[in-house]
């Protein structure tokens, strides 16, 4: 396997547990901190995703990206319509899906794949929740890929900037009016963030993002969270074009941290939480799949947030997400000694077709 990059790690660390964050506010929700990590935790992933990119031969690349988004997607809802099978089998209080309401209901939402509520005629389908970044993950690499091969000679990466905005546009302004499947509109918004990271590499922007810009970015930053919800599920924002901007503004400063955390964080007192965030980032995709179980499968979080709220609400948020965090995190390390399952969610330590050859 490749060597992997420890600051990037540590980023989709920091990114990842943004996420669980963000979906364990309770009554915070919304408001200026939701605001404030809502600006970063998506968009970060598809920057860092651009900053990594090469061009790849598009078969393989499908192929590689259909193992490794498309095939957990599908393990995630087998394991939820497990759940909720076994539920109207044993009715019971803590394996209690909030999201599906019948299996028909569920196996529709699966299919259309979107990650927000709509209306096609007189039929309801209901979002299939977070898991939608796996889908827009996959069409989103697909298209930036083509993009980025273009032949074109004269002017040809402010063409394919050009053309990533475009995209960009088109997944903003058509979630106005309908909800495409497939979560084909953050595909389509992502754009602009992989090809945002892919200047940052080819550029070496990193290395000039200095003390000055990073001041910018923060007071953008703060200024943004007082009142602009980015929903990058259905591309909105009440200020979409500030969004974008503080989107990538954002996600810098957070790069910037984290190659800062992967320089101090390594003496005996602390290498435990650099080690620990590294994890998080590795099996970010495993901790984001069980996360979303958690969230919507699982009602452990609604009884501790309801007994520890009289000593605090405050408190009763905070150790509801620890609890989210030790839930998906303890997946993620028990994983590796599943047999099978892992094959799904961990496909490029233990590859899929090693299941067949046996």
């Amino acid at each position: 396997m490749k060597k992997r990059i420890e600051w990037i790690d540590i980023a989709r660390g920091i990114a990842i547990i943004a996420v669980i964050i963000g979906h364990s506010l309770g009554n915070y929700f919304p408001g200026k901190f939701a605001n404030f990590i809502y600006a970063f935790h998506m968009p970060i992933f598809f920057v860092l995703s651009g900053y990594l990119y090469h061009q790849q031969d598009s078969k393989k690349l499908m192929k590689k990206s259909f193992l490794n988004l498309v095939i957990p997607y599908i393990a995630t809802v087998c394991l939820e319509l497990c759940i909720i099978i076994f539920s109207r089998i044993v009715p019971n209080p803590i394996l209690a899906p909030s999201r599906a309401h019948s299996i028909k209901e569920f196996a529709v939402s699966v299919l259309y794949a979107a990650g927000a509520d709509t209306q096609i005629g007189n039929h309801h389908i209901q979002a299939i929740g977070a898991l939608w970044f796996l889908i827009a993950m996959f069409l989103g690499i697909q298209l930036f890929n083509q993009i980025m091969k273009l032949n074109i000679q004269k002017n040809g990466l402010i063409i394919k900037g050009s053309l990533t905005l475009l995209c960009s546009l088109i997944g903003i302004f058509s979630a106005r009016y309908l909800t495409l499947p497939f979560a084909i509109q953050p595909a389509l918004l992502s754009q602009i963030f992989f090809f945002f990271g892919f200047v940052v590499k080819k550029y070496q922007l990193i290395n000039k993002f200095g003390t000055l810009l990073i001041i910018v970015s923060m007071i953008l930053w703060l200024i943004d969270s007082q009142f602009n919800l980015f929903g990058f599920v259905n591309a909105a924002a009440q200020n979409t074009w500030l969004a974008i901007l503080v989107g990538m503004l954002s996600s810098m400063v957070v790069i910037k941290f984290s190659i800062l955390l992967d320089k101090i964080l390594n003496f005996s007192r602390t290498i435990w939480l650099k080690r620990l965030l590294k994890f998080w980032g590795s099996q970010s995709l495993l901790i984001l799949c069980f996360h979303l179980i958690d969230l919507d499968m699982v009602q452990i979080w609604p009884v501790i947030v309801g007994k520890f709220s009289v000593v605090s609400y405050t408190f009763a948020i905070v150790c509801g997400i620890i609890y989210r965090i030790i839930f998906a995190s303890a997946f993620a390390v028990s994983m590796p000694r599943i047999p099978l399952l892992r094959n799904f969610y961990m496909n490029r330590q233990y590859p899929l077709k090693n299941i067949f050859k046996k």
